[in-house]
């Protein structure tokens, strides 16, 4: 599959690149923290539902930060393939 953002010129790629990157990394943290804290003391006080809910919301935020991730490397290996030429 050929990357979109090799499209872009060089300077939206680096815009591309901070935005999705703050978003990965900060989503990713969090994600990645609430799994480790769910997993090491599950607190038997919370509702069900709540819990669930709670893991939803965990997983989505991983879900976001992989995807924001994924597009930091497309922009990043644009940014490589559009200096090389």
């Amino acid at each position: 599959m050929k990357n979109p953002l090799l499209k872009n010129s060089v300077s939206l790629n680096v815009v591309i690149l901070i935005i999705s990157g703050f978003i990965s990394w900060f989503t990713l943290l969090m994600g990645i923290a609430h799994i480790i804290e769910g997993i090491g003391s599950p607190n038997p006080n919370i509702p069900k539902i709540q819990s669930m809910i709670g893991w939803f919301m965990v997983m989505f935020l991983c879900i976001i930060g992989i995807v924001s991730l994924v597009i930091a490397v497309a922009a990043i290996l644009a940014i490589f393939k559009r200096n090389k030429t």
